[in-house]
Protein backbone atom coordinates (compact mmCIF):
# COMPACT_ATOMS: atom_id res chain seq x y z
CA UNK A 1 0.00 0.00 0.00
CA UNK A 2 1.44 3.64 -0.84
CA UNK A 3 1.61 5.88 1.94
CA UNK A 4 -1.23 7.85 0.15
CA UNK A 5 -3.18 5.31 -0.68
CA UNK A 6 -6.45 5.90 2.11
CA UNK A 7 -9.42 4.21 2.30
CA UNK A 8 -12.29 5.20 5.05
CA UNK A 9 -15.21 3.39 5.85
CA UNK A 10 -18.46 5.01 7.62
CA UNK A 11 -21.25 2.95 9.36
CA UNK A 12 -24.06 3.15 11.69
CA UNK A 13 -23.24 0.65 14.54
CA UNK A 14 -26.88 -0.44 14.68
CA UNK A 15 -26.25 -1.53 11.11
CA UNK A 16 -22.54 -3.34 11.48
CA UNK A 17 -23.07 -5.10 14.54
CA UNK A 18 -24.53 -8.74 14.34
CA UNK A 19 -22.95 -12.17 15.31
CA UNK A 20 -22.89 -13.38 12.04
CA UNK A 21 -20.61 -10.39 11.07
CA UNK A 22 -18.45 -10.66 13.96
CA UNK A 23 -17.66 -14.08 13.77
CA UNK A 24 -16.56 -13.36 9.90
CA UNK A 25 -14.87 -10.06 10.20
CA UNK A 26 -13.20 -11.16 13.83
CA UNK A 27 -11.02 -13.42 15.18
CA UNK A 28 -12.15 -15.04 18.52
CA UNK A 29 -8.40 -13.68 20.48
CA UNK A 30 -9.89 -10.22 19.30
CA UNK A 31 -13.46 -10.44 20.53
CA UNK A 32 -11.68 -11.58 23.66
CA UNK A 33 -10.32 -8.03 24.23
CA UNK A 34 -14.10 -6.55 23.66
CA UNK A 35 -14.94 -4.60 26.34
CA UNK A 36 -18.49 -4.66 28.56
CA UNK A 37 -21.23 -2.45 29.22
CA UNK A 38 -21.50 0.54 26.90
CA UNK A 39 -18.51 0.88 25.27
CA UNK A 40 -18.85 -2.98 23.82
CA UNK A 41 -21.14 -2.22 20.42
CA UNK A 42 -19.10 0.76 19.06
CA UNK A 43 -15.94 -1.24 19.72
CA UNK A 44 -16.69 -4.36 17.75
CA UNK A 45 -18.46 -1.83 15.04
CA UNK A 46 -15.68 -0.18 14.32
CA UNK A 47 -13.24 -3.46 14.25
CA UNK A 48 -15.75 -4.76 11.96
CA UNK A 49 -15.58 -2.15 9.75
CA UNK A 50 -11.71 -2.17 9.74
CA UNK A 51 -11.66 -5.83 8.49
CA UNK A 52 -14.16 -5.44 6.27
CA UNK A 53 -11.93 -2.21 4.73
CA UNK A 54 -8.75 -4.77 4.61
CA UNK A 55 -10.77 -7.86 2.66
CA UNK A 56 -8.23 -10.09 4.46
CA UNK A 57 -9.66 -11.91 6.72
CA UNK A 58 -10.86 -12.10 10.24
CA UNK A 59 -9.14 -9.26 12.00
CA UNK A 60 -6.48 -10.49 14.15
CA UNK A 61 -5.68 -9.57 18.19
CA UNK A 62 -4.10 -6.06 18.30
CA UNK A 63 -1.49 -4.20 20.44
CA UNK A 64 -1.68 -0.92 21.53
CA UNK A 65 0.84 1.85 21.21
CA UNK A 66 2.27 3.73 24.36
CA UNK A 67 -0.34 6.44 23.67
CA UNK A 68 -3.69 3.81 23.71
CA UNK A 69 -3.32 4.04 19.81
CA UNK A 70 -4.69 0.11 18.64
CA UNK A 71 -2.22 -1.29 16.14
CA UNK A 72 -0.98 -4.65 14.72
CA UNK A 73 2.51 -5.07 12.82
CA UNK A 74 1.27 -6.59 10.15
CA UNK A 75 -1.16 -4.48 9.07
CA UNK A 76 -1.48 -0.72 7.47
CA UNK A 77 -1.66 1.87 9.79
CA UNK A 78 -5.39 2.72 11.17
CA UNK A 79 -7.53 4.47 13.23
CA UNK A 80 -10.81 4.49 14.75
CA UNK A 81 -13.60 7.34 15.60
CA UNK A 82 -17.04 7.29 16.97
CA UNK A 83 -19.82 9.49 18.08
CA UNK A 84 -22.79 8.56 19.44
CA UNK A 85 -24.47 5.84 17.27
CA UNK A 86 -21.87 5.63 13.92
CA UNK A 87 -18.17 5.18 13.79
CA UNK A 88 -15.38 5.95 10.78
CA UNK A 89 -12.34 4.18 10.28
CA UNK A 90 -9.48 5.59 8.58
CA UNK A 91 -6.64 3.66 6.86
CA UNK A 92 -3.27 4.24 5.43
CA UNK A 93 0.33 3.80 4.28
CA UNK A 94 1.90 6.23 7.05
CA UNK A 95 0.30 7.64 10.40
CA UNK A 96 -3.53 8.72 10.50
CA UNK A 97 -6.15 10.18 12.18
CA UNK A 98 -9.95 10.66 12.13
CA UNK A 99 -12.54 12.11 14.12
CA UNK A 100 -16.17 11.89 13.54
CA UNK A 101 -18.67 14.65 14.75
CA UNK A 102 -22.42 14.70 14.32
CA UNK A 103 -23.22 18.54 12.95
CA UNK A 104 -25.24 19.41 16.24
CA UNK A 105 -26.17 22.58 18.48
CA UNK A 106 -23.29 23.23 21.47
CA UNK A 107 -23.82 25.07 24.52
CA UNK A 108 -21.26 27.48 25.08
CA UNK A 109 -19.50 26.78 22.11
CA UNK A 110 -17.53 29.52 21.86
CA UNK A 111 -16.26 29.37 25.65
CA UNK A 112 -15.25 25.82 24.69
CA UNK A 113 -13.58 27.38 21.46
CA UNK A 114 -11.69 29.76 23.22
CA UNK A 115 -10.34 27.31 25.54
CA UNK A 116 -9.11 25.12 23.64
CA UNK A 117 -8.29 26.78 19.86
CA UNK A 118 -5.55 28.85 19.09
CA UNK A 119 -6.74 32.95 19.40
CA UNK A 120 -6.82 33.57 15.32
CA UNK A 121 -8.72 30.68 14.69
CA UNK A 122 -11.19 31.66 17.88
CA UNK A 123 -11.21 35.26 16.62
CA UNK A 124 -12.35 34.04 13.09
CA UNK A 125 -15.06 31.56 14.26
CA UNK A 126 -16.22 34.96 16.22
CA UNK A 127 -16.16 37.09 12.78
CA UNK A 128 -18.25 34.51 11.10
CA UNK A 129 -22.30 34.95 11.20
CA UNK A 130 -24.11 33.42 13.84
CA UNK A 131 -25.75 30.99 11.48
CA UNK A 132 -22.06 29.91 10.26
CA UNK A 133 -20.17 29.31 13.45
CA UNK A 134 -21.57 26.20 15.06
CA UNK A 135 -21.13 24.07 12.08
CA UNK A 136 -17.31 25.85 11.34
CA UNK A 137 -16.75 24.93 15.28
CA UNK A 138 -17.20 21.22 14.10
CA UNK A 139 -14.83 21.36 11.16
CA UNK A 140 -12.03 23.02 13.68
CA UNK A 141 -12.74 20.61 16.76
CA UNK A 142 -12.49 17.56 14.29
CA UNK A 143 -9.32 18.90 12.38
CA UNK A 144 -7.75 19.41 15.88
CA UNK A 145 -8.43 15.68 16.69
CA UNK A 146 -7.92 14.16 13.72
CA UNK A 147 -4.58 15.90 13.86
CA UNK A 148 -3.74 14.65 17.29
CA UNK A 149 -5.34 10.84 16.78
CA UNK A 150 -2.52 10.93 13.88
CA UNK A 151 0.44 11.75 16.46
CA UNK A 152 -0.96 9.73 18.68
CA UNK A 153 -1.71 12.78 21.06
CA UNK A 154 -5.40 13.40 23.45
CA UNK A 155 -7.50 15.54 23.31
CA UNK A 156 -6.16 17.51 26.43
CA UNK A 157 -3.06 18.75 24.09
CA UNK A 158 -5.76 20.55 22.19
CA UNK A 159 -4.81 23.81 22.83
CA UNK A 160 -1.06 23.29 22.20
CA UNK A 161 -1.63 22.65 17.85
CA UNK A 162 -1.79 26.23 17.26
CA UNK A 163 -3.14 24.98 13.63
CA UNK A 164 -3.34 27.47 11.02
CA UNK A 165 -6.32 28.53 9.60
CA UNK A 166 -6.07 28.00 6.14
CA UNK A 167 -5.03 24.12 6.53
CA UNK A 168 -6.19 23.73 10.08
CA UNK A 169 -2.89 21.25 10.27
CA UNK A 170 0.68 21.20 10.79
CA UNK A 171 2.85 22.05 7.67
CA UNK A 172 4.09 18.33 7.54
CA UNK A 173 0.33 16.78 7.62
CA UNK A 174 -2.65 16.90 5.33
CA UNK A 175 -6.48 17.63 6.38
CA UNK A 176 -9.53 16.36 4.30
CA UNK A 177 -12.79 16.85 5.34
CA UNK A 178 -16.01 14.38 4.24
CA UNK A 179 -19.54 15.37 5.02
CA UNK A 180 -22.05 12.84 5.27
CA UNK A 181 -25.52 13.67 5.95
CA UNK A 182 -25.04 15.80 9.49
CA UNK A 183 -21.93 13.79 10.67
CA UNK A 184 -18.90 15.08 9.49
CA UNK A 185 -14.92 13.06 9.48
CA UNK A 186 -11.41 15.06 9.40
CA UNK A 187 -8.77 12.83 8.09
CA UNK A 188 -5.14 13.65 8.75
CA UNK A 189 -2.47 12.25 6.81
CA UNK A 190 0.89 12.22 6.05
CA UNK A 191 0.55 12.91 2.08
CA UNK A 192 -2.38 14.44 0.33
CA UNK A 193 -5.77 13.24 0.27
CA UNK A 194 -7.29 12.83 -3.21
CA UNK A 195 -9.84 16.01 -4.13
CA UNK A 196 -12.62 13.43 -4.24
CA UNK A 197 -11.40 11.43 -1.46
CA UNK A 198 -15.13 9.95 0.27
CA UNK A 199 -15.51 6.51 1.93
CA UNK A 200 -15.26 3.43 0.05
CA UNK A 201 -17.49 1.59 2.43
CA UNK A 202 -20.32 2.92 3.61
CA UNK A 203 -22.86 0.76 6.17
CA UNK A 204 -26.22 2.35 6.73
Amino acid sequence: MAVNDYQLAFGEVACVLNDACATRWLSPELLQDAPTGRRRPDWIAARILLAMLLNDGPLPKLARAAQGKPYHPSLPEFNISNNATRVAVLVGGGEVGCDIEQIRPRARFMAIARHSFDEPLCDWLESLPEAQQIGQFWRIWTAHEAVLKQRGGTVWQMEQLRLPLQTLCPPDRYLHHVSLDDSLIACCGEQPFPVNFTPELIIL
